[in-house]
């Protein structure tokens, strides 16, 4: 999929399904990250989008604002499967990452 098409169907909330792996249930019950905030992210939270990379041709990396941990995003990468204008997303993984990562602050001394 066109890196600019997945934008702008997921600006537009064309999201049809959000699927969660049996594998992705495990890590987020590891991970102590419920399902609830990842859909919630997804679906409603374009604000905290923070980063969207392409990694594939149907897959992309997806880094937000961790809305209930300071200092802390949550990355989100999803396998995208597009019917006509609405979008299937298959969570591939989503793991917290520290802010500090993304942010760079630059010293101008």
């Amino acid at each position: 999929m066109d890196f600019m098409r997945f934008i702008n169907l997921l600006r537009s909330s064309s999201i049809a399904e959000i699927v969660f792996t049996d594998h992705v249930k495990q890590r987020l019950e590891k991970r102590n990250i419920s399902d609830k905030l990842v859909e919630s992210l997804l679906r409603r939270r374009q604000k905290d989008l923070r980063g969207v990379e392409q990694q594939g041709k149907n897959r992309f990396k997806l880094t937000y604002v961790h809305p209930e941990k300071e200092d802390t995003d949550l990355v989100i990468v999803v396998e995208v499967r597009e019917r006509k204008s609405k979008m299937k997303l298959v969570i591939v993984t989503v793991f917290p990452q520290p802010s500090s990562r993304r942010i760079r602050v630059v010293d101008n001394e």
